[in-house]
């Protein structure tokens, strides 16, 4: 009686244990930054993030230097400073998001996989040299603005 009792229990227990496994809610999307691996059910929950940088090339910071008379960079999303940089600082391609002297920007996205930003870059004589949008995407690892003139 008492074996019974116990294959009992145990069965009812691992019945438990699957049946809740199975259930799991949570963020299914691959893309948030709550991802869930274990969890079969989306519950609503995903969040996001994404990444946007500014990059140009010789041809541009010799422009800026020569042309423009430019030696130092502001960069603004949303009105806000996200970063500076020398006028000379260039890149020979687009660099990816973790090099060095990329003025780049996360963006908490909240329940959004994308949303659309404006930026613009002033140089040190208070001239607004770039400006447009710019859409954060969940979806990609990074966004990739090259400025060019």
């Amino acid at each position: 009686m008492i074996k019974k009792a116990a294959y009992s229990l145990a069965a009812m227990c691992l019945a438990v244990i699957l049946f809740t496994a199975c259930g799991k809610k949570g963020c299914t999307d691959a893309y948030a930054t709550n991802y869930c691996d274990e969890c079969k059910k989306d519950d609503g929950s995903c969040t996001y993030k994404a990444t946007v940088q500014f990059w140009y090339d010789k041809a541009t910071a010799d422009d800026l230097i020569n042309n423009v008379n430019s030696t130092s960079l502001t960069y603004y999303v949303d009105g806000v400073i996200i970063g500076s940089s020398a006028a000379s600082v260039y890149f020979t391609g687009e660099p990816s998001c973790s090099q060095n002297g990329v003025v780049g920007v996360t963006k908490d996205l909240g329940k959004l996989k994308t949303k659309t930003s404006t930026y613009k870059v002033v140089d040190n004589n208070d001239e607004t040299l770039w400006e447009g949008s710019v859409t954060f995407d969940a979806t990609k690892s990074c966004t990739s603005i090259q400025l060019t003139n």
